[in-house]
C-alpha cells in the first residue's frame, strides 16, 4: 500500500474560482476543516501578493493542526535579482509555513514570451529560489508551470528543469497541467519519463491537474499509477476557468479502487 500525500489549494487556486472570495477568518475556518478531513499540507496562499494574505498567515501562525502542515506559495526570483534580494522570497523565508511552495517556469514559450529570459537563466532562476529557501529550513515544493506543455514541446527542456529542481534540494517537484488540456495517456508518458528522471533521488514526484476538457480527475489518477506520490487539488474542484483536479473524487478512487493509503476510514466518509 503506498502513501499518497494530499495538498489541497483551495484556499489559493480555489479562490480563482468566479465567485469564490473568504475573509481571512473564513479561509482560517476551511483550514481547520482541512486539517479534520486528513489533508497533509493546506496550501493557504500567496503571502506576498496582498494584504489580506498577510492577515492569513498571521491568524495561521497563533494557531494548532492536528496533522495538516502549511505552505505558503510564491514565484522563482525574478530575472537578474539574487534570490536573497528578492523581496517575495525574503517573505517566504521569513514566514512561519514550514513548506514552501514555488511556481518555475517550464515551457519555453513563456521564456520567450512572458519572463524574457534564456534557458540557462532560467534553470539558474530555478536552482537559487530553491538552494534559498532550502537555507532558510524549508521544505520546498516545486511546481513546474505548464509542464506538459512544455514536456510536449522540448522534452529535454522540461526534463532539465526538473533534473535542476531536484539538485537545488526541491523535496517534491510536482509536474503542472496548468492549461488543463493534457489527456490521460499524455500524462502518464510525461510522468513515466519524471519517474525515471528522478529515480533513486529520494524526490517525491506530484501532480497538479486543472479541469478544462474535464480530465483533471482521471490524469491524476493517470499520474499516480505512473509512480506520483504527491497530489494536489482542490475540494469540490473549484478553481479558475473550468476548476481544479477535485480531491473530493481523488482520494476515494486512490484509496478505495486503486489501494493506496491517504486518509484514515472514519476521515474519508466526509469526503462528499
Amino acid at each position: 500500500m503506498t502513501k499518497i500525500e494530499i495538498y489541497d489549494t483551495t484556499l489559493r487556486d480555489g479562490m480563482q474560482g468566479e465567485g469564490m472570495s473568504l475573509s481571512a477568518h473564513e479561509k482560517l475556518r476551511v483550514a481547520h476543516k482541512l486539517d479534520d478531513l486528513g489533508v497533509d499540507v493546506i496550501e493557504a496562499g500567496f503571502p506576498s501578493s496582498n494584504p489580506k494574505e498577510l492577515e492569513l498567515f498571521e491568524l495561521l501562525s497563533r494557531e494548532t493542526f492536528k496533522h495538516a502542515q502549511i505552505a505558503a506559495f510564491g514565484m522563482t526570483r525574478r530575472r537578474d535579482v539574487r534570490a536573497e534580494d528578492d523581496p517575495a522570497l525574503q517573505v517566504l523565508a521569513d514566514c512561519f509555513a514550514p513548506v514552501c511552495t514555488l511556481v518555475g517556469k517550464t515551457w519555453s514559450l513563456h521564456l520567450e514570451k512572458v519572463v524574457k529570459v534564456g534557458h540557462e537563466e532560467n534553470l539558474r532562476m530555478i536552482s537559487d529560489s530553491i538552494r534559498f529557501l532550502r537555507g532558510a529550513g524549508k521544505r520546498v515544493v516545486y511546481d513546474a508551470e505548464h509542464f506538459f506543455d512544455g514536456f510536449l514541446d522540448d522534452r529535454e527542456y522540461a526534463l532539465a528543469c526538473v533534473r535542476t529542481a531536484a539538485q537545488a534540494g526541491a523535496d517534491t517537484i510536482t509536474c503542472c497541467d496548468t492549461n488543463g488540456g493534457s489527456l490521460p495517456d499524455q500524462v502518464r508518458d510525461a510522468m513515466s519519463a519524471v519517474t525515471a528522471e528522478l529515480q533513486g533521488t529520494g524526490v517525491q514526484v506530484g501532480i497538479h491537474c486543472h479541469d478544462d476538457v474535464g480530465c483533471g480527475v482521471a490524469n491524476s489518477l493517470a499520474a499516480v499509477s505512473s509512480g506520483a506520490t504527491h497530489v494536489q487539488g482542490t475540494m469540490n474542484g473549484y478553481g479558475e476557468r473550468c476548476g481544479n483536479a477535485n480531491l473530493i473524487t481523488i482520494v476515494p478512487n486512490l484509496q478505495l479502487k486503486m489501494g493506496n493509503d491517504c486518509v484514515t476510514d472514519d476521515q474519508l466518509t466526509a469526503f462528499t
